[in-house]
């Protein structure tokens, strides 16, 4: 399974970077105020949501809320942090490119299995205008699965 995560992030960074690491022109967008909501697949399918605060030019922070589809698990809320590689990249603007982690506790599911979850997460966004993007996810973790969602910027 590590293998698998590993190759699926080296390939989004391929794919986002293909063409645009040698850019000129280097983002300098603000990464907050920015709704992203996802569906999540595999063995964890659920919908997910989070709205991110910059707290630093390539940092930020999110509180979120996971739904599962099925399971046992079916309500979720936490945190994240992710980390903005545009400006170390010198992605040109309709691109963002992260990794990150979140934490969370899981307030009604099985009570058999630990409440706590922790996931990494890498992602791509490609926005289409200034205020929509399409957003792939990848993660690992307790209960991370890939996603594609919207990205809304205020």
């Amino acid at each position: 399974m590590k293998i698998l995560c590993k190759t699926l992030l080296v390939g989004i960074l391929f794919i986002a970077l293909s063409g645009t690491v040698y850019a000129q022109e280097s983002s300098q967008e603000n990464h907050g105020n920015a709704l992203n909501l996802f569906v999540k697949f595999g063995d964890n399918s659920s919908i997910s949501g989070n709205y991110e605060f910059q707290v630093h030019q390539d940092i930020t922070v999110a509180p979120m809320a996971r739904v599962w589809f099925g399971g046992k698990n079916t309500l979720s809320i936490g945190a994240r942090a992710d980390y903005y590689f545009d400006r170390l990249f010198k992605l040109p603007q309709p691109w963002d490119i992260w990794g990150g982690v979140d934490a969370g506790f899981v307030i009604a599911g099985d009570d058999d299995k630990d409440n706590f979850n922790l996931n990494l997460h890498a992602g791509v966004e490609y926005k289409f205008s200034d205020m929509w993007g399409l957003i792939l996810e990848f993660g690992g973790g307790t209960t991370s699965s890939g996603g594609i969602g919207v990205g809304i910027h205020f």
